[in-house]
């Protein structure tokens, strides 16, 4: 028996995983639907540089984004949704289940460096 566990030690034991839900919503608290979800694992946590090509989907009406098992780690979230600024930054996964709130803001002013002429 120890033979055995001996050779299968290493294949037996699982990487952490993370039940992850993303809750998107805007300023005042009301829920975002359809707003995308992008979610890459990073290298290591000193690079910010992705690894694969990530996973991505919407939110529901109530603005949740469950995601499937993922590998504990650094990750790089990016949230998008049109009349809303990009949301983008760094998480990380070190728990068997995690929640994620992110509260999204409206665009900025735009200002123009041209001078209009009269």
């Amino acid at each position: 028996m120890a033979a055995l566990l001996a050779l299968g030690g290493p294949a037996l034991v699982a990487k952490e995983m993370t039940t992850l839900r993303i809750l998107v919503n805007n300023e005042v608290g009301d829920p975002v639907s359809r707003a995308s979800v992008v979610m890459h694992k990073l290298k290591n946590s000193k690079k910010v540089k992705a690894k694969g090509s990530g996973i991505q989907l919407k939110t529901s009406n109530r603005g949740t984004a469950p995601l499937p098992p993922l590998q504990q780690g650094d990750y790089m979230l990016q949230v998008i949704s049109p009349g809303y600024q990009t949301f983008g930054g760094k998480i990380e996964l070190n728990q068997l289940e995690q929640s994620y709130t992110v509260t999204l803001k409206p665009p900025q002013t735009q200002f123009s460096v041209h001078e209009k002429k009269e």
